[in-house]
């Protein structure tokens, strides 16, 4: 269970030299847990109830674990029931562990209750296979075989899935999965990721089966080998061949729609173009519609054809020109004709999507409309435009461009224009909110070295104490909490929700800015990243900005491609670059701070150096691979660096790339006082090494 790594997973230990205070026993008590020294935890947390800790249930729970651990199951059932009726975090997970210390005590009756109670909460804290399996067990033969086949039907990657099976076919030799069963399997395989596995289990769904069901297995096939990113022919073929026998609308417009995706992603455009025009054509008002009208412009500016482009995209403007895709249809249509020469034209639509206001939509709209202004020779006008963005947008990524081309036309900007008033106020750490008791109950555990428990206190507590105290009040002592506890990622996110009118106030003129500011863009885990960061050649706060863009600061997010830790190091490339540093790749490294760190360090540097230290390029090489950035090199390289951006054909890879100079402008005038305007000529050499990874 997630909660049981979150809850043991930060803590460190000092040893007191004086004599044993409660917070102590907490600390050693965790420690000789985390160690496997059961008995030495059990000596530390016995009598918890009677030490003066605000943190009791996080003792009794240690308490009662190493009493489980140790076969001291009644007493620890015992310790799990006062734990439950604390209330609290603990309360859903001590009455499922009270359930296991029944169980082990061979108390049937008892631990069939609890897990059945335990079961009722729908809490991912609850092992649910375990407890059904448990439940099973003690029931009689028609329920347990109900039970059962429960098991291996609905928790299909459990270990226990195929005791399940073995438990079903004991109690009925008769018993068989049926189609239906092997279907249910396969779908919460492929919606978990466990898609192979999910693949094998349609292989084995007989040509016997209902034609409806057939038609399932083979939509559910095609729609995993898509998810896989693996065989999008293959997905292609399948999805295109059953959409029309399925039983909904819904269906089969999702299934056409992702059908002639998948061609698109095999480099098959225009086949792709053909399904996106039997989507608008069959399921016009259908969620898909838009998006399949929007691609068939899209598929040909991606590609090139510019002109090929312009048509399609003005139908889908005039034919849904309100929605999701009209921002990216309106930007492609006027940037298909700037790059065809025809700037009158251009204008025009570059104008529409300034009006549409934000640094990344508006912004666009009026940097790529100043561009066309001077183009056609109106220099007064564009030059104009080009200080609203960097009035309206400082320091984001447009706001950089524009201020080069400002600068190219001889007028000099500061990053920062002059803003009225101040900063929104950051309050000083009041002493009445430093003796509430979430602050207490925080404090005891920073003491304990209970970081991450600490973190999870604040985070759960924080709602209640913003609305006890007021924000003005309130976030001062909640940011400096986080930090303490070394959570960046929290404060960052406050800063973000409660601070951003800050981010106009220059923060070397500003003291309130300047507090702000530096919960937005921390120097996190400073010490690691001093550390490493030279192994890989990493200019200052790079590593930063690498962090901020991919996780927030979390150390344990994890993407939907396996991308793992703070700077989201993938375990395929992790092993290569273990290789190079000389540290053993292990399952759990890229979780940890520091080897993460150490990890993405080494490794994200040496792409930076491999496209000759260009930010942008480095950090783009990072989201798409070094061969996609040599690729894209190689095909646009000559163009300055605002149409190179543009023109990259991965949206993700082209807002990573913006965005990442956005950050970096930041970290680099908060912490160094400089200004980053990078080069708008683009350094075509790309080093031939062996990072191809």
């Amino acid at each position: 269970m997630r909660f049981n790594v979150l809850l043991f997973s930060s803590f460190t230990f000092a040893a007191a030299a004086h004599a044993a205070s409660p917070v102590d026993h907490l600390s050693r008590g965790f420690r000789a847990y985390l160690e496997g020294d059961y008995e030495v935890a059990e000596r530390e947390m016995r009598g918890c109830e009677k030490l003066s800790l605000r943190n009791r249930d996080y003792a009794l729970f240690v308490l009662g674990q190493s009493e489980l651990m140790l076969g001291e199951n009644t007493r620890a059932a015992s310790d799990f029931a006062k734990l439950e009726k604390l209330g609290g975090r603990f309360q859903v997970l001590a009455g499922y562990r009270r359930a296991d210390a029944l169980y082990a005590a061979k108390k049937n009756s008892e631990a069939k209750r609890a897990y059945e109670q335990a079961l009722k909460q729908n809490s991912s804290e609850v092992d649910a296979a375990v407890a059904h399996f448990r439940v099973a067990e003690m029931s009689e033969a028609k329920a347990a075989l109900s039970g059962f086949r429960h098991i291996y039907d609905e928790y299909p990657m459990h270990p226990l899935a195929v005791r399940a099976l073995q438990k079903m076919k004991a109690l009925d030799p008769s018993a068989e999965i049926s189609p239906a069963e092997r279907l249910q399997r396969a779908k919460i395989m492929s919606q978990n990721r466990a898609w192979k596995e999910a693949l094998v289990e349609l292989e084995r769904v007989p040509a016997s089966a209902t034609a409806p069901l057939r038609d399932a297995a083979e939509h559910l096939a095609g729609t995993t080998l898509y998810r896989m990113r693996h065989d999008y022919v293959g997905a292609a073929e399948k999805l295109l061949h059953v959409w029309p026998r399925l039983p909904t609308e819904a269906e089969r417009a999702e299934a056409l729609f992702h059908g002639a995706r998948a061609e698109s992603r095999a480099d098959r455009d225009d086949q792709a173009i053909g399904g996106y025009r039997q989507v608008v054509e069959h399921f016009s008002h259908s969620r898909f519609a838009a998006e399949a009208s929007y691609l068939i412009g899209w598929i040909d500016f991606n590609r090139g054809r510019y002109r090929d482009a312009i048509p399609s995209l003005r139908v889908h403007l005039a034919r849904y020109p309100h929605t999701n895709f009209s921002d990216d249809a309106e930007w492609n249509l006027g940037f298909s004709y700037w790059l065809d020469g025809k700037y009158e034209e251009a204008q025009k639509w570059f104008a529409m999507l300034g009006r549409r206001g934000g640094a990344y939509v508006g912004g666009k709209g009026d940097y790529w409309q100043a561009r066309t202004l001077e183009k056609l020779g109106r220099s007064d006008e564009a030059r104009s435009l080009y200080k609203k963005i960097t009035a309206d947008h400082p320091l984001s990524y447009y706001s950089t461009m524009a201020r080069i081309k400002l600068a190219a036309l001889g007028v000099a900007t500061a990053p920062l224009p002059p803003a009225h008033g101040g900063a929104p106020a950051f309050g000083k750490l009041e002493s009445a909110p430093q003796k509430d008791a979430l602050i207490l109950r925080v404090d005891e555990l920073i003491e304990a070295r209970l970081f991450t428990e600490a973190s999870a206190e604040l985070e759960r507590g924080e709602k209640e104490f913003l609305k006890r105290y007021g924000h003005a009040r309130a976030l001062p002592l909640l940011l400096d909490r986080y930090v303490r506890g070394s959570d960046f990622h929290r404060p960052h996110l406050l800063a973000e929700g409660y601070g951003s009118a800050a981010f106009r106030f220059d923060p070397h003129l500003d003291g309130n800015a300047r507090k702000w500011w530096q919960a937005m863009y921390p120097r996190a885990y400073q010490a690691f990243i001093e550390k490493y960061a030279l192994s890989g050649k990493n200019p200052p706060y790079y590593l930063y900005t690498i962090m901020q863009k991919e996780t927030a600061y979390d150390p344990l997010d994890v993407s939907y491609a396996d991308a793992i830790g703070l700077l989201q190091m993938i375990p395929p490339t992790s092993r290569k670059v273990a290789l190079q540093i000389g540290r053993p790749y292990t399952e759990d490294v890229l979780y940890d701070p520091e080897g993460n760190i150490e990890f993405g360090a080494w490794y994200i540097g040496h792409l930076l150096q491999k496209f000759s230290g260009q930010i942008p390029l480095g950090a783009g090489s990072y989201n798409a691979g070094p061969t996609a950035m040599r690729k894209w090199v190689t095909k646009n390289g000559t163009r300055p660096l605002d149409e190179f951006i543009e023109l990259c054909p991965y949206t993700q890879t082209r807002e990573y790339m913006k965005k990442v100079i956005d950050i970096y402008a930041h970290y680099v005038y908060l912490y160094a006082h400089e200004d980053y305007l990078p080069s708008l000529t683009v350094d075509t050499h790309v080093l031939d090494d062996d990072i191809e990874y």
